[in-house]
């Protein structure tokens, strides 16, 4: 009768070391998981900038000698004007 009570506690014990194991386990491919989304999340905003860094070079490899396209060119990234604009300056 000893043996078997004995024997009953054991295999509780190991019943139990085994839950514990496996919940350590679940959690850890939990925040794995979790952490596979956060990169997914992170290189699916990485692949949207860069299609779109590409749309705008591709527009401008096709309207690089179109007369208005290199005109706003020059006045947004260069700053100039033509002989005829009005220029204000905005102090503060």
């Amino acid at each position: 009768m000893f043996q078997s009570k004995q024997a009953g506690l054991l295999v509780k014990i190991l019943l139990l070391i085994l839950l514990a194991y496996m919940i350590f386990s679940l959690v850890s491919v939990r925040q794995k998981i979790s952490d596979a989304n956060e990169a997914i999340r992170t290189l699916t905003e990485q692949v949207s900038d860069q299609t779109q860094t590409n749309t705008e070079l591709s527009n401008a490899i096709e309207n690089r000698d179109d007369p208005s396209y290199v005109e706003d060119i020059a006045r947004e990234k260069l700053g100039l004007v033509s002989p005829n604009d009005r220029v204000f300056y905005i102090t503060d």
